[in-house]
């Protein structure tokens, strides 16, 4: 179970806070894109950029993403992984596939990571592996999304929080 100091840790943005409209102009600048949560993929997808991963679960704000908006975000994927994720967690299983995904990316073939629990803290490991450069977007509830601009400062973050989160669950 996360403690509240880190919870409330984890409630702040962790890159550049931004409009929807707003983030899809900064990240045409980004050679590589990760997309963390269905609402986020969705917003991304419909400002015409296909992101180089995407990870769902199917559900946001605690309910099922609306059939129209999983169709729109079944872009069609080179490579498709299935994880187990439980809430509040990152797993090792998660983590690996995210570290052969970037793999994958290399080759430019789109990649899908479908979670099942929940990918919520997929941000961190997806900081963590993906390349100096990268920008991994996610969504702030009621306020935009956040663009993460993957930097050797933001990995080092990451890895921080990894470990703190990776401590307190067994």
């Amino acid at each position: 179970m996360l403690t509240d100091k880190l919870k409330a840790e984890l409630q702040k943005p962790f890159g550049d806070l931004c409009s929807n409209a707003n983030c899809a102009e900064k990240l045409r600048a980004y050679s590589k894109i990760v997309t963390v949560g269905d609402i986020t993929t969705y917003n991304v997808v419909q400002a015409g950029i296909v992101p180089d991963i995407s990870i769902i679960d199917g559900i946001t704000m605690r309910e099922k993403v609306p059939d129209e908006i999983c169709r729109a975000i079944s872009i069609d994927a080179h490579t498709i992984y299935k994880v187990e994720n439980p809430p509040g967690s990152i797993s090792q299983e998660l983590r690996n596939a995210l570290n052969s995904s970037m793999q994958h990316v290399a080759g430019s073939e789109p990649v899908r990571i479908i979670v099942h629990g929940e990918e919520d803290l997929a941000v961190i490991p997806a900081v963590v592996e993906a390349p100096l450069g990268a920008a991994v977007v996610y969504g702030q509830p009621n306020e935009g999304m956040v663009i993460i601009a993957v930097t050797r400062e933001r990995k080092e973050k990451a890895k921080r929080l990894m470990r703190k989160i990776l401590k307190i669950i067994p």
